[in-house]
Formats: C-alpha cells, sequence, structure tokens
C-alpha cells in the first residue's frame, strides 16, 4: 500500500457516535468529567473505530528511534553518541517508558528506524532503518519525501 492509499482510506471520525459515547460515559457512576483527558480519548478512540464497545487490542508501546542531524548546531542536549546507548537501556527495561509500560501492563517494543549506528543482531530490536539518523534540516532537508513516506508505512506496519 502506499501512502496516497493510506490516506485515502482515512475517513471522518463519526462525531454522533463520539457524542454517545460521551453521554455513556456521563452515566456512569462518577462525577462529570473527573476523569478529565482520558474520558476525551476513550470518546474520540469510539469514534475512530466506529463501535460504541470497541474491543481494545493489547496495547504495544513503539519506541522508534533515531537521531537528528541538526544536533550538529547544538541544539540538543546530548550528542548523537548517546542514541545507541539509550536503546541499549530501552530493551534492557531500563527507562522511564519500560516503567510506565510495565504499570500499565503494556509491552515495549524499540524500533531502530534511524539510528547513526550499526547494532548488529540485538535480540528485540526490529531493524527498520530508513536512514542513519537525518540530515542537518539548518543546511538541507533532514529526509526526502521518499524516505518520509517509507518512515510512516513503517509505522503503519508495525501498528
Amino acid at each position: 500500500m502506499s501512502i496516497q492509499d493510506l490516506c485515502r482510506r482515512i475517513q471522518p471520525v463519526d462525531v454522533n457516535l463520539q457524542k454517545k459515547a460521551q453521554a455513556r460515559l456521563d452515566r456512569l457512576t462518577k462525577p462529570l468529567g473527573s476523569l478529565g483527558r482520558l474520558e476525551e480519548l476513550a470518546a474520540s478512540y469510539v469514534a475512530i473505530t466506529g463501535e460504541l464497545k470497541p474491543n481494545v487490542p493489547h496495547a504495544v508501546v513503539f519506541t522508534f528511534a533515531a537521531d537528528h542531524g541538526v544536533t550538529l548546531e547544538g541544539v540538543s542536549a546530548y550528542p548523537r553518541e548517546v542514541t545507541p546507548q539509550m536503546v541499549l537501556n530501552f530493551l534492557r527495561g531500563g527507562a522511564g517508558v519500560n516503567v510506565l509500560a510495565k504499570h500499565a501492563g503494556v509491552d515495549v517494543r524499540v524500533v531502530d528506524i534511524g539510528v547513526d549506528y550499526e547494532f548488529g543482531t540485538v535480540p528485540g530490536l526490529l531493524d527498520r532503518k530508513v536512514m542513519k539518523g537525518t540530515n542537518n534540516l539548518a543546511v538541507t532537508s533532514a529526509m526526502t519525501r521518499s524516505q518520509t513516506e517509507q518512515a510512516v508505512m513503517i509505522g503503519v506496519e508495525l501498528a
């Protein structure tokens, strides 16, 4: 599937279904709106799926790792040499995302989509590298349209 095909498949959400979902949430035994943003997200999820009581698949957090070329301009708190260390920390379960995911009962998948480092074979690491870091956007385009579309489609494939 191309990104153009994917974009053509995107439909507006069902606003009436979203309102029905919010009404259902409002009837639950709790103060109105007490779940805050979570209620908005739940109603949006209903509208996106088109089902008032959608099945929720097992959740997965995908952590897409890449380097950005604009770090050469001194705009990042960390040099790109830190990225491989962060990736390995994600895989060991030692990052904040891992702690939050564990508490939520959610799996974490780590994807090398553009780290400027060759990991070789690392258990648990999904190698979907589009390029070794982006270009410096202060000088040129960070990515070509083709690379951008490839990266988006990798996300779609994994979702």
